[in-house]
């Protein structure tokens, strides 16, 4: 039984997504020129906090602080600094800096050789 904003156990194929994501980085950090981890950050239905998610084709990778804001080691001063606001705790500069999120997903199709999303 689903809880929450779940969207069940991914199939082979996502995960193997979910690999190629994370080989790639975080999207907003490449749009800077930067090489970070990512996590899988699932895209939800009218793209707003708390909505049901769109499914595991709908995943764009984003490092910890781009995705919930976690600066890590840095300050969040620094962080936004020198890697734009957070989706997390910005989301309207996030999308007005970075993109709104088909336009990410578009793009981080792109980096893994997927021409759309399933």
């Amino acid at each position: 039984m689903k809880r929450g904003r779940s969207t069940g156990a991914p199939t082979k194929a996502q995960v193997e997504r979910f690999e190629m994501i994370r080989e790639c980085g975080c999207v907003a950090c490449l749009i800077y020129g930067l090489e970070t981890y990512p996590e899988i950050h699932h895209l939800t239905v009218g793209g707003r906090h708390g909505q049901k998610r769109r499914g595991h084709d709908f995943t764009i990778g984003l490092c910890s602080w781009h995705h919930r804001g976690d600066p890590g080691f840095s300050t969040r001063d620094l962080c936004e600094l020198a890697y734009g606001p957070s989706y997390a705790l910005q989301p309207k500069r996030f999308r007005e800096t970075f993109g709104q999120d088909d336009e990410l997903l578009a793009y981080q199709n792109r980096l893994i050789g997927q021409s759309e999303a399933a």
